[in-house]
């Protein structure tokens, strides 16, 4: 049955939809007290690390939490390591490497979830009209790449799995697009790199040989299992200094009740949340719909997670990046996670 009720709306009926429509919300006062409102948060502009940010902002999930968060968007994790690295400021998005760094320079910055894996966005991609009948006819192949990225790893590890020498795949240091445009003209062979850079090489004509959980090689299709050891490890993460994880946990705990609403409108809302993320991270359609498919959106602190965190610190230490490895121990905080939901939390220290 269909129809406008005849019966006035009680008193309670209309203060409660003016709260609903007041700029802190009754839901986050219950809560708990936020303790600072208003903050500003540093987040890389992309769809790895800046998704459900740009969601927030878009649809007010900060404010119907009781939060004013200022985003200020970054052009890299790099921006977030200086920025929350020198105390500029409190909360930030980064990826695995950045907590590495951050831990192993002994600064108080804690992981306090997971944002999404993006190990899927991460891969090596082969130029136009170059096929390979066998992962060792990469030997005396060129390969762009660009320093200081952890890409180079899926090449050892196809090296270690298929059995041809590393060494004699010769690596040319270049940027990201700078590679593409190599790629394509045949002056290197393939392009170990991220997305949409990958996807721009496919689109010119190249052939994605394999990402951080799938193998491409010989034309197939093979996914692989966490389990059984991926050729790479990567996540996107939500860093918060540790004197605002002691000092202000309702205002983190709102912060990431409000990206698990985001997160949540990327499978049950797409085609609002892909509006936002247009709007926002200035991305073409086409490649934004790879990104976002590739990467697997979800919170709090789990094993691949932890993962994640061991396989960038081998790749710090390799590169002398850092002086000593950070355990995950000193790097993760579970306590806003478990604020939210305890069901978040599958990986706990010294567990």
């Amino acid at each position: 049955m269909t129809g406008k009720s005849n019966v006035p709306p009680t008193r309670r009926v209309v203060m409660g939809a003016g709260l609903g429509l007041g700029v802190w919300g009754a839901a986050a006062r219950a809560q708990g007290a936020v303790e600072t409102p208003a903050f500003e948060a540093v987040v890389v502009r992309d769809p790895q690390l800046g998704a459900q940010f740009a969601i927030a902002e878009q649809y007010n999930l900060f404010r119907e939490q009781g939060l004013n968060v200022t985003v200020r968007w970054l052009q890299s994790a790099a921006d977030t390591l200086t920025i929350m690295g020198g105390g500029g400021a409190q909360v930030g998005t980064g990826g695995s490497f950045t907590q590495v760094v951050l831990g192993g320079q002994n600064l108080p910055v804690r992981t306090i979830s997971a944002l999404a894996d993006i190990a899927e966005t991460q891969g090596f991609a082969l130029g136009p009209n170059v096929r390979l009948s066998h992962p060792r006819e990469l030997e005396g192949k060129k390969l762009a790449f660009t320093q200081g990225n952890s890409q180079v790893l899926l090449l050892a590890k196809l090296a270690r799995t298929f059995g041809f020498d590393q060494s004699k795949v010769q690596l040319v240091n270049m940027n990201q697009s700078e590679g593409i445009v190599a790629a394509s003209r045949g002056d290197v062979h393939g392009l170990l790199g991220w997305q949409p850079n990958l996807y721009r090489l496919v689109s010119m004509g190249g052939s994605l040989y394999c990402t951080g959980g799938t193998l491409y090689v010989n034309g197939g299709r093979a996914e692989v299992q966490p389990e059984n050891d991926r050729l790479l490890y990567n996540h996107s993460t939500l860093l918060a200094t540790q004197s605002w994880i002691d000092t202000k946990p309702n205002t983190l705990a709102a912060l990431l009740r409000a990206l698990v609403k985001a997160t949540e409108m990327m499978s049950a809302d797409r085609p609002r949340a892909m509006a936002a993320l247009q709007r926002t991270l200035r991305i073409d359609n086409e490649a934004l719909e790879v990104m976002t498919t590739a990467n697997k959106y979800g919170l709090g602190i789990t094993p691949g997670l932890i993962a994640s965190h061991r396989f960038q610190t081998e790749w710090a230490m390799n590169i002398n990046r850092i002086p000593s490895a950070p355990s995950a121990e000193s790097c993760f905080s579970t306590k806003i996670a478990e604020m939210v939901d305890p069901s978040l939390v599958s990986w706990r220290p010294n567990a």
